[in-house]
């Protein structure tokens, strides 16, 4: 009879995952959030799997086609994983095994800083420890067979698994990465340091990626609230630009400086509330099969006018989530750290021209987005149609906005806080220990 792990294996094959691996209690020493006991109380192993992005769609992301496609394809693959890791779950348990699935994203532990967004449990960290990747420059997780634009699940379970090979932790970014480092820039808020490494602590080893800045630089980019690249020939699709960071003029260090800056720029949008909460639905509630099936076409059957395709996903967004009050339902308008990311250097580079060569989109009228090649020109349209919020809709928007978050994340966790501070003390030492072994420079 097939081992334990070999039949979980065959299980996931079966559902159309080509890329699954297993990590057993040794495997899973590191920061809080690859404790799976957070999710389940008595899990020791977990189960990690990656599904692809849609090609086509980035293509469509980055080329400044339309959002559309890649807004549908993360809906329709994050509820895919979630699905599968759901069916894996109940398989599991069919052998005797206590097993739960982690919701694909958005679901975040308490904390007295709302936005710190610690997760309940890492998949990117799950990847590495289940041997199906390993962490590239931006931190994101990449696989041999996709790069870094994959959709990463997890299921934990109280069964003892023999862990698959890890990858070495410089596998990506020895062999990879230090011939790229694209992903740093087309960070529009540059939260990564080109040339300077940072390490996570994972089972006893040291995993590099490059430096980050300030988090705050990427949650808010990725929010929307930020779009122009730093060079101005470009933008992700966000609606807004920061005026303090237009020119990479922020200084990361004043970290409540550019957070006061992003949640200025969040209370004067209208919809901060409904946007985050369509984000969180889609990464973490399982829709029923069936709308999933009927009302999310295929990226080759959407219409040609973003205005009829902004209108599928709208519907589709009322209709089964409930949300209403989106100035804008694609949501998703940045992580391009991970789409730019393919599985070879010639295709991340294929990618990194499309979009350095998209030019600009800002909103125009009838709320199309418009393209534009200068940035005078994309400053010109924004200047002519103007989005205008009232100070009525600011403040019921940041309203909902701190009610939302204060109920999902606000409190005390003193298990994580004890993990986390046990966990910077052994990275710091390890850090420590690491920089004595390694030769000095010769002067």
């Amino acid at each position: 009879m097939p081992s334990l792990e070999q039949r979980i294996k065959d299980f996931a094959r079966e559902q159309g995952v080509a890329v699954v691996g297993v990590a057993g209690p040794e495997r899973l020493d590191g920061p809080p959030s690859l404790d799976p006991t957070y999710t389940m109380k008595g899990a020791r192993s977990i189960v990690s799997l990656a599904l692809p992005m849609d090609v086509l769609a980035i293509y469509d992301f980055l080329g400044k086609k339309s959002p559309v496609s890649h807004n549908l394809d993360q809906l329709r693959t994050n509820q895919r994983v979630h699905r599968i890791c759901r069916r894996l779950a109940e398989y599991l348990r069919s052998l005797g095994h206590r097993a739960q699935e982690v919701p694909p994203n958005n679901t975040y532990r308490r904390s007295l800083d709302m936005l710190s967004l610690h997760p309940s449990f890492s998949h990117r960290f799950g990847a590495i420890a289940a041997g199906i990747g390993a962490q590239g420059w931006s931190g994101n997780i990449m696989t041999e067979e996709y790069g870094a634009a994959v959709y990463l699940g997890t299921v934990v379970t109280e069964a003892v698994l023999a862990s698959d090979p890890a990858l070495s932790p410089r596998y990506f970014v020895d062999n990879y990465c230090t011939k790229c480092k694209l992903c740093e820039k087309v960070c529009a808020s540059g939260m990564f340091v080109a040339e300077e490494e940072e390490q996570v602590l994972l089972n006893g080893e040291l995993h590099p990626r490059g430096k980050r800045r300030n988090l705050d630089l990427c949650n808010f980019s990725c929010f929307g609230l930020h779009a122009l690249s730093r060079d101005q020939k470009w933008t992700t699709w966000g609606r807004h630009w920061i005026p303090e960071w237009i020119g990479d003029q922020q200084d990361p260090a004043r970290k409540n400086k550019v957070r006061a800056a992003a949640l200025r720029a969040g209370s004067r949008t209208g919809d901060s509330a409904p946007r985050y909460d369509l984000i969180r639905n889609a990464g973490s509630i399982l829709f029923p099969q069936e709308v999933l099936e009927s009302q999310v076409p295929q990226v080759k059957d959407l219409p040609e006018d973003e205005l009829e395709r902004n209108a599928i996903l709208k519907n589709l967004i009322e209709k089964n989530v409930g949300i209403r009050g989106l100035r804008d339902p694609n949501v998703l308008t940045c992580g391009q750290c991970a789409l730019v990311c393919g599985p070879n250097l010639k295709e991340t580079a294929d990618r990194f021209h499309l979009l350095a060569e998209s030019g600009l989109v800002v909103p125009g009228p009838e709320g199309r987005m418009v393209r534009v090649d200068s940035y005078e020109a994309a400053v010109a349209i924004k200047k002519k149609y103007p989005q205008r919020v009232s100070r009525q809709e600011m403040r019921a928007d940041a309203k909902a906005f701190g009610k939302l978050w204060t109920k999902l994340y606000f409190g005390i966790e003193p298990k994580s806080i004890l993990q986390g501070w046990l966990y910077a003390r052994k990275l710091k030492k390890m850090v420590r220990e690491q920089s004595c072994l390694d030769p000095k420079p010769e002067r």
